[in-house]
């Protein structure tokens, strides 16, 4: 397998060519009724299934999936407003898996790139997970854009006792190289259309999608290894923190060239991590654009 396309694929699991047609689990009654009582961006959701699994879902699956999805975001909610978690609580309600593959990563002096998506409850499992490796506090951020009040301080106070660092995205760049240098760690959420000078096409999910060149750049540009990394609710509602063995930074003197190629590759990893627990995929989100923010 060349480095391009070396991707979490190992495990009859993530064989994407088998998720996108099972994996879908019933959806609670909650979620069918929000999907027909309150309706938020339904019309997306939908929409974007239909693109992602290309045919593959008949019209039940669909709506199955869409209901599914729904019931997640409501429970993600609840949690989020309900937690006063402490670390005690954490370490009973959040695993983290294959941590190793960070630390492997991180031992290598130039700082880590962590790519994920918002999958699963991140907002609660994350600062949780972190709470379980106190050396790791303070040396954590994460890239992320002002959400709107009252859910930013809420989240930002969160992830401050937890302590992880927010860097706001507008002008990140340069925080990021000065915290990479130090051998911190910085999450990338790479899974929303990226407008402007940082947006390359890459195909997501079988379509052309603006995505942020941004990490590939850093990778390329630091030498900082890219973890991939994920979290799921599991079924008895716990939650799991997942990493992935470091992506290869493809470098072929070409910088255009490994701009895309490694974004690409991002994107691949994403898919397979979204397939893994398609109903805790943000599905609301406009993901495909053109160049003008207009959704395809």
């Amino acid at each position: 397998m060349s480095a391009e396309h070396q991707v979490i694929s190992d495990s009859p699991e993530y064989r994407a060519s088998d998720l996108r047609c099972q994996a879908i689990p019933e959806p609670p009654l909650f979620g069918r009724l929000i999907f027909h009582l309150l309706p938020l961006r339904r019309a997306t959701i939908m929409r974007n299934i239909r693109r992602a699994f290309d045919g593959r879902l008949t019209d039940s699956q669909t709506i199955r999936l869409a209901q599914a999805a729904y019931a997640h975001m409501a429970r993600s909610i609840a949690e989020v407003l309900a937690s006063t978690m402490s670390a005690r609580e954490g370490d009973r309600r959040v695993r983290v898996e294959n941590v190793e593959a960070a630390l492997r990563a991180a031992s290598k002096g130039k700082g880590v790139l962590i790519l994920t998506g918002h999958l699963g409850n991140w907002e609660l499992a994350l600062p949780a997970a972190i709470a379980a490796f106190p050396e790791w506090q303070g040396r954590i951020h994460i890239v992320r854009k002002t959400l709107p009040w009252p859910l930013d301080s809420l989240l930002t106070r969160r992830f401050d006792r937890a302590g992880i660092i927010v860097i706001p995205s507008r002008g990140a760049a340069r925080s990021v190289v000065r915290v990479l240098r130090r051998g911190d760690a910085v999450i990338f959420v790479m899974d929303q259309h990226a407008g402007g000078s940082d947006g390359i096409v890459a195909e997501f999910m079988g379509a052309p999608a603006y995505t942020f060149r941004s990490l590939a750049v850093l990778a390329l540009a630091t030498g900082a290894s890219v973890v991939p990394g994920a979290t799921y609710r599991e079924p008895d509602r716990r939650h799991v923190v997942r990493f992935e063995e470091a992506l290869p930074t493809i470098r072929t003197g070409h910088l255009e060239n490994d701009i895309l190629l490694n974004t690409r590759m991002y994107n691949r990893t994403l898919e397979e991590l979204i397939y893994r627990r398609p109903e805790q995929w943000f599905w609301m989100h406009r993901r495909w654009k053109d160049a003008y923010g207009r959704p395809l």
